[in-house]
Formats: C-alpha cells, sequence, structure tokens
C-alpha cells in the first residue's frame, strides 16, 4: 500500500504590514508552479498539502502554517520549494523535509471547492442563453442561498491573467487514501495525516 511518509513544514512569518492572505496568494503561486513541473502527463503528482491551523468557523482561515507530504523523500527534495520561494524568504520559514511521526491525529482530504454562483449571476448567464431580460431571468433564481465559509487564496491564472479564488475545503476522514494530487496539492479523495 502506497503511504506517505514524509513532509516538510511552511510557516509563514508575521508581518505588520502585509496580510497573511496576500503572502499566501504570493506563495501558493509559486507552489502551484512548483508542483505542476513535478507531475507527468495524464498523471497525478506526488505532492499533497495540508493546513493545521484549517478554520472553516465564522471567520475562514487557512491559518499561517502549511504542510506538503510525499511518499518518497526524494519527491519532496527534487521539487526543492526554497528554490521555487526564494523571492520570499523574509516573509516565510521553511523546515527540512522530515519523517512523519509515529503517531497521527486522523487523516484528511483539502480538495477545492466550488463556490456556488450567486442568483444575480446565475440570473445574467440565463437572460444572454435564453435569450429574456435580466428581471424575468432574476425571477426564476431564488434570492437566498446558502454558502459555506471557505478559506481561499487569491490567485491568477497565467494563461488569461483572470483572478480567481481557490477555495479549499478540509474534509476529516477515518482512514488513509493515496490516489495522488493535482496541481494545487490538492485531491478529492486522497487524504493526508493530521498531526
Amino acid at each position: 500500500m502506497i503511504r506517505v511518509k514524509y513532509y516538510q513544514e511552511l510557516t509563514l512569518l508575521p508581518d505588520a504590514e502585509i496580510s497573511e492572505n496576500h503572502i499566501w496568494s504570493k506563495l501558493y503561486q509559486q507552489l502551484h508552479l512548483a508542483l505542476a513541473t513535478q507531475m507527468t502527463d495524464n498523471e497525478k503528482g506526488k505532492i499533497g498539502v495540508s493546513f493545521p491551523q484549517y478554520e472553516d468557523s465564522e471567520k475562514p482561515r487557512l491559518g499561517c502554517k502549511m504542510r506538503l507530504f510525499a511518499e518518497q523523500e526524494d519527491d519532496l527534495a527534487k521539487m526543492d520549494i526554497k528554490r521555487w520561494l526564494l523571492r520570499y524568504q523574509d516573509y516565510i520559514h521553511i523546515t527540512g523535509i522530515r519523517p512523519l511521526p509515529m503517531k497521527v491525529k486522523g487523516y484528511a482530504v483539502y480538495r477545492r471547492y466550488h463556490q456556488e454562483a450567486s442568483p444575480a449571476h446565475k440570473a445574467r448567464r440565463y437572460a444572454q442563453r435564453h435569450g429574456i431580460s435580466y428581471d424575468e431571468a432574476l425571477k426564476l433564481f431564488p434570492r437566498e442561498t446558502m454558502t459555506k465559509k471557505i478559506p481561499f487564496v487569491q490567485m491568477h491564472s497565467e494563461t488569461n491573467q483572470q483572478k480567481y479564488r481557490l477555495c479549499i475545503e478540509r474534509i476529516v476522514q477515518d482512514k488513509e487514501i493515496l490516489m495522488g494530487f493535482g496541481s494545487y496539492g490538492l485531491d478529492n479523495l486522497s487524504t493526508v495525516p493530521e498531526f
């Protein structure tokens, strides 16, 4: 059975002038590029991420720590995250690669969460596709929608330069599942250890 055995921890350093979210935005953009370079065609990546201080309460936040996980020490060494984050060394502390502790509290899936579009956005799209007025289309969609409060990182696309939110949802699991990770270090099924 494939198991995650090694990790590396990144900790944001406190900065009175720059918000935690702004630093995550810059760092995660670089991390995304680093993870994408580790992936081969049509295969999932070998490196997953977790946020040990994750909160999805009234004030959702990722916290100031991130862990990178891999089955092989060499996978983390080859990625060389310190090189990718070199220009941000004043804002982050990166540990060396370490073996997992003997005991873990459990497992969690960290996955990308897609927020549902607002009623106004749905109505605008519906009106355009069906050739009706916006006001008519707005009547078709309920105004009240439940929205989950999910921590996110503000990203921008290298392809079209559009900004978007990378919402990250944490789901606690009772067993380890390892099927690979995407270029954000996230997956819908694969778990990472919590400790």
